[in-house]
């Protein structure tokens, strides 16, 4: 007569019982990775700065996301998906295009809005210039003074003493400080005032 061994069944069980654990150990790690939140950074830079490689900070505009609005820079946890943020507008600067992106779960996503300041052109001629004021961002806005004539035009005015610009040809300057310029073609009897914010 033959005895049942109690090892064989105890090992019989573990057999069919151990792949069971592994494969609910697994399935319930899949479902959670896949159910945790990833992380959403949104974040709104002026695009001249990051050009020059500078220290750049931070702009503060609404920026929404999938229709919630929350201001820049911002950090969000959200499931995993596609979102859609949209970035507001900001004086002296074109609005960027809508970002696309997809957030997957513990991981970080980043959309940043590059904002380009907006370049206010000016046209001198003999007669003067097509506008007499302008309101510009200090440190931002660049301003570009054009000659689209065919004469050499000169113009004056703080914080340089003389401008001279042959047919064709152009200058820019950003303003450093805050303060209203005045700039004169005299030749013309013509004034432009520009509104440094």
């Amino acid at each position: 007569m033959k005895r049942k061994s109690r090892y064989n069944s105890t090992v019989g069980k573990l057999v069919f019982i151990l792949p069971v654990i592994v494969i609910i150990v697994i399935g319930v790690y899949a479902f959670v990775s896949l159910n945790s939140p990833g992380t959403l950074i949104v974040e709104a830079q002026d695009a001249s700065c990051v050009q020059l490689q500078e220290n750049c900070p931070q702009l503060q505009v609404t920026a929404t996301v999938n229709g919630a609005a929350h201001t820049t820079p911002t950090t969000l946890s959200l499931g995993q998906g596609s979102y859609t943020v949209d970035f507001g507008t900001m004086q002296f600067y074109y609005t960027p295009a809508s970002s696309n992106v997809s957030v997957s779960p513990g991981h970080t996503t980043y959309a940043v809005g590059s904002y380009q300041p907006i370049t206010k052109f000016i046209e001198v001629s003999g007669t003067g210039f097509n506008v007499t004021s302008v309101t510009v961002l200090h440190g931002v806005t660049p301003v570009v003074w054009a000659n689209p004539t065919g004469s050499t035009v000169s113009f004056t005015g703080s914080p340089f003493s003389q401008v001279t610009l042959v047919p064709g040809d152009s200058y820019t300057y950003t303003f450093a400080t805050p303060g209203n310029y005045q700039f004169f073609i005299n030749s013309a009897n013509a004034t432009l005032t520009i509104k440094v914010q």
